[in-house]
């Protein structure tokens, strides 16, 4: 006896469809990054984090609740991805909590992903969750393998959607509206791997001392959070623990004039050791570059000293018997600039070249 294959359920007229609100904490709603999920809300600032939704219908409204006060330096932005076709940029504010993210879809199966493009300094946001016109469908499959990029500005793509030429004046000051997560080299690196990216990265952050020349909020302190600037809630690192980790820090130390090399190797060595005991099987890629220079300030070489320091300390890992330490050192870089001397889209495209080569070469 033949037995029939199951068929996909009929179409619905869009008449016999209805509106679903589906709260925050559906399991079915697929997070990537450092989320904060509970009933009523997901609350979210680091730039990267993203949510996929897959469901049957016509239309999908997203609940946000936005705080700041909107204006160059606080509009978050969001990418929005349906159906794999070209990329929206989206600017939410808090005098809106309802966005239509699509419409008069044709009836079927839709998928959308939502990705921050701004930093956790231009705002948080909080999910009041999703109104469906249709029903929810179990997301898609994730990719089997996962990179955390832990960074500062470098990292967070920081007025990385200009390009300033040599001729041009670089210092800009920031606006959220040229930051681009999408475009910087981790999310560029993942995205060629195949790799779920997770971003937690920060502007003006070191490892030691911030640009500011302060000691106390560098990412070692705020790494444990889920929201940089509150000290709760905690993350939980045996949650989807990545594969690779690449560390990109040391640029701020050096913003006040060359830190004092115990105190910042010391701080660095302790990091790495964090790291390892959280995530005993990663490959952990301690990364420099690419602002620094031997050039400015004049006579301080902070780039070859940065060199230096790091490979130094990535050998005595080494030494020590745990080859899964590794060092890379990115090219300097040149015209054209993003806002306030920070890498440019190209700069970000070689850098994420380099990177893939080298992840490509330790399997």
């Amino acid at each position: 006896m033949e037995i029939p294959s199951e068929s996909p359920p009929p179409e619905q007229p869009p008449s016999a469809l209805t509106w679903v609100t589906v709260p925050p904490s559906e399991p079915r709603l697929q997070y990537t990054g450092r989320v904060d999920v509970s009933a009523a809300s997901a609350v979210f600032s680091y730039s990267g984090v993203s949510l996929k939704v897959r469901f049957r219908g016509d239309a999908l409204e997203l609940l946000l609740n936005e705080q700041g006060p909107d204006d160059r330096t606080t509009t978050n932005y969001y990418q929005v991805t349906l159906d794999e076709q070209a990329p929206v940029k989206l600017a939410v504010r808090a005098s809106q909590t309802v966005y239509e993210i699509a419409r008069n879809l044709p009836l079927g199966e839709h998928t959308v992903e939502l990705i921050k493009l701004t930093e956790s300094d231009v705002g948080r946001s909080e999910l009041r969750g999703l109104r469906i016109h249709g029903e929810l469908l179990d997301p898609p499959a994730r990719p089997s393998s996962r990179i955390e990029f832990i960074g500062d500005s470098i990292t967070c793509g920081y007025g990385n959607e200009v390009s300033i030429p040599a001729s041009g004046n670089p210092g800009t000051g920031f606006h959220s509206v040229n930051q681009n997560i999408t475009r910087a080299y981790g999310a560029l690196t993942a995205r060629t791997l195949g790799a779920e990216a997770v971003m937690v990265c920060n502007s003006g952050r070191g490892i030691y001392r911030n640009n500011t020349g302060e000691t106390g909020n560098t990412v070692p302190h705020i790494y444990n959070r889920v929201l940089p600037n509150q000290d709760t809630p905690r993350w939980d690192f045996t949650r989807a623990p990545p594969d690779h980790v690449v560390l990109n820090l040391g640029t701020n130390d050096f913003y006040p004039g060359t830190p004092s090399a115990p105190l910042f190797q010391a701080a660095y060595e302790d990091f790495v050791t964090r790291l390892r005991s959280q995530y005993p099987q990663a490959r952990i890629i301690c990364a420099v570059g690419p602002m620094l220079s031997d050039e400015y300030p004049a006579g301080q070489f902070h780039w070859s000293t940065l060199q230096s320091w790091v490979s130094s300390l990535v050998k005595g890992f080494n030494d020590r018997g745990d080859a899964r330490v590794h060092y890379l050192a990115f090219t300097p870089q040149s015209a054209p600039y993003g806002e306030d001397w920070h890498p440019s889209a190209a700069t970000h495209e070689a850098m994420a070249t380099r990177l893939t080569e080298f992840i490509r070469s330790l399997k």
